[in-house]
């Protein structure tokens, strides 16, 4: 089979595809599909936005303790440096 052939054959096959695709959406059961999917789309939409602000709440916790650890650090190094002069 040419190039052209299969190119032609792809062609029409995606074509037919998607008619058939358009004339189910098209139908109750295609619709309810439709709107099904919008409810299951919103509820991942939702879940990772709680997700997100989660991981930015861990996230601003995580950086609180790794200040304080500095703090603690520098304060240290100071009582060792005021301790060796």
């Amino acid at each position: 089979m040419s190039d052209n052939h299969k190119f032609i054959s792809g062609l029409l096959l995606g074509a037919l595809a998607g008619s058939a695709l358009a004339l189910y959406m098209n139908t109750e059961k295609g619709k309810q599909l439709v709107e099904e999917l919008k409810s299951d789309a919103a509820d991942i939409k939702d879940d990772f936005k709680a997700g997100i602000d989660t991981a930015e709440e861990s996230l601003q916790q995580l950086l609180a303790k790794a200040k304080q650890l500095v703090s603690n650090l520098e304060e240290k190094l100071k009582e060792e440096a005021l301790k060796t002069s």
